[in-house]
């Protein structure tokens, strides 16, 4: 066996004993690029799980011991809209966030306002959502992207928002970002849960009134950004004792 056949196997087997990949790894590929020595590998494909979204690429440059590793795989929607259609349930969607009630959402080809008001803008493009705008603090770009991909109707999320990086904790902005998903959703917004986030793994403490809800708190703490791992601790109310 080939050095280069050795470290693919060693990548498959972490996503196959990876709990949040596991069967989805065979829909996961790592191709060397050998064209573009900045990147030596490239991880692609298209997955329903946003957990195995996010960690496909992680897993791969932990196995390999390098982060020259780019990542490529894209969120098999759970809804098909067309991309105008996207886009402008995006912009509405980020309107009536009360948290981002200060920040101006832009319609396509709308000249950004001025550096003293904060905004986003939203292009979509093949099904991936394109995030622009300056906001004053990174919970407000966190959340943008949360709300994003829980649409479920895009493949990826491009977020280049801009804000004061030096102004937060990222940790603390990436938890409330998780938080706040939970508190706006109608199935979540009475449940008793906390987020903490260290150094992107986010621990779900608190209850949930049955196992369903449970599921869903942990599939809208992965939406939040540089989360890396999830800790699920809820416990079922109904059970305790």
């Amino acid at each position: 066996m080939t050095q280069q056949s050795e470290q693919l196997e060693s990548v498959r087997k972490a996503w196959r004993d990876d709990p949040d990949i596991g069967e989805l790894a065979d829909r996961l590929h790592l191709i060397p690029q050998e064209t573009e020595p900045a990147c030596q590998w490239r991880v692609v494909g298209e997955v329903p799980s946003i957990a195995a979204r996010r960690k496909a690429a992680r897993l791969a440059r932990e196995a390999l011991a390098t982060a020259e590793v780019e990542d490529d795989v894209s969120l098999e929607p759970a809804i098909r809209e067309s991309d105008d259609a996207l886009a402008a349930e995006l912009r509405e969607t980020l309107r009536d966030e009360p948290p981002l009630a200060q920040v101006r959402v832009i319609e396509s080809g709308d000249r950004p306002p001025a550096r003293s008001q904060p905004w986003i803008g939203v292009i979509v493009s093949d099904g991936i959502v394109h995030l622009g705008g300056w906001v004053p603090e990174m919970s407000y770009a966190a959340l943008a992207e949360g709300v994003a991909w829980e649409t479920g109707a895009c493949r990826d999320v491009h977020n280049l928002i801009s804000y004061e990086p030096l102004r937060e904790n990222p940790d603390e902005a990436v938890a409330e970002a998780a938080t706040t998903l939970m508190r706006e959703h109608p199935r979540l917004a009475d449940q008793p849960i906390h987020v903490e986030v260290r150094l992107g793994e986010a621990t779900l403490c608190g209850t949930a009134s049955d196992d369903k809800k449970r599921q869903l708190a942990e599939s809208l703490c992965w939406f939040a950004p540089h989360v890396r791992a999830v800790d699920n601790q809820l416990e079922i109310s109904g059970e305790l004792t």
